[in-house]
Order: C-alpha cells, then structure tokens, then sequence
C-alpha cells in the first residue's frame, strides 16, 4: 500500500474537513458561530465608544484614529491580496464540503475576520496596554472558528493572522 506524500494542501484539507466534521455538533457549532459573529466588526466600532464613556475622550479619540488608520491599511492590502490570488473557498475546491455559513464573497485568501482580529488586538496591545496581548486568544480563536464553519483553510487563517499583526505593529510603530 502506497501513501499519499504530505504536503501543505493535503494538511489544509484534512483539517477543514475535520474541523468541519465537528460543526455538526451543535457546541462546536454554536462556539464557531459565537467566535465568527465577534469579529464581524461590531466590538471594533463600540470599543472606542466604551473607551470614550469609562476613560477621557481624547484617549477615545485618538484609538479611533489609530485603528482607522490601520483598518483602512489592513482592508486594502486585504482586498487586494485576496482578488489577486483568488483561492477559492473550500466548499468550490473540496467536493462534497459544505459550509455552516455563507461566505460574503467568493475567494479565501487571506481570512479578513481573522486578519481584523489580528489587527484589533495588536492596536489595543500596542497603544493601550500589553495585558491586551491575551486578546491574542480570543483572535486565534476567531481563525479558528473560520476554519470550523467551513469557509477558510488553516493557511487562510495564518495569512490573516499575520496580515492583521504586521499592520497593526507598522501602524502603531508609525503613528504612536
């Protein structure tokens, strides 16, 4: 009996469809859910109004500004990155896959919840307080949850990840 080699589609494929296989409990599958909608980008735009209300405004002010000014780095590097690779989804690659949710567009390359998640807890960690850097959980979990509902590849999510993070520090670096 021959083996199949291991290579990194083979890794990504086995562990969508794993990840995947579990969403059919209905846990896994309500923690996927809970863990995607969180970085829908809600928490991003209440975090500086909550900021505005527990601490001065002008704090507020200026994490609005930072985090606009990466986000709207980090969206156009996104964008661009994603509709010039054009990786599609698992379920047009894998035959037979089907996702938890729909995704909002066509290719998966990199995951865009987990890069401004990424992102996010970089900003906050950098400009606020490194305690923040447990955020990091929270964020690998989002990617992780991406994977599960079926609509990323573990490669997705680690591109996202870096992505989000290597904005938010040149960000931060530039503008603090």
């Amino acid at each position: 009996m021959r083996s199949l080699p291991v290579t990194l589609k083979t890794i990504d494929v086995s562990l969508v469809l794993h990840m995947a296989d579990r969403a059919t409990r209905p846990a896994c599958r309500r923690n996927y859910l809970l863990l995607s909608r969180s970085a829908d980008g809600w928490l991003y735009l209440l975090s500086p109004l909550a900021m505005a209300l527990l601490q001065a405004p002008a704090a507020a002010l200026q994490f609005l500004y930072l985090c606009g000014g990466a986000f709207a780095l980090e969206r156009a590097l996104y964008w661009s990155t994603k509709n010039s690779i054009r990786r599609l989804r698992p379920p047009q690659a894998i035959p037979g896959m089907r996702p938890v949710i729909v995704a909002h567009d066509r290719f998966s390359l990199p995951s865009g919840h987990t890069s401004g998640a990424f992102l996010f807890v970089t900003v906050l960690s950098q400009s606020l307080n490194p305690l923040w850097l447990l955020g990091y959980f929270w964020a690998a979990g989002v990617g992780v949850s991406r994977v599960g509902l079926g609509v990323h590849y573990p490669t997705d999510v680690c591109a996202g990840a870096a992505l989000g993070t290597s904005v938010g520090l040149l960000t931060c670096r530039a503008l603090l």
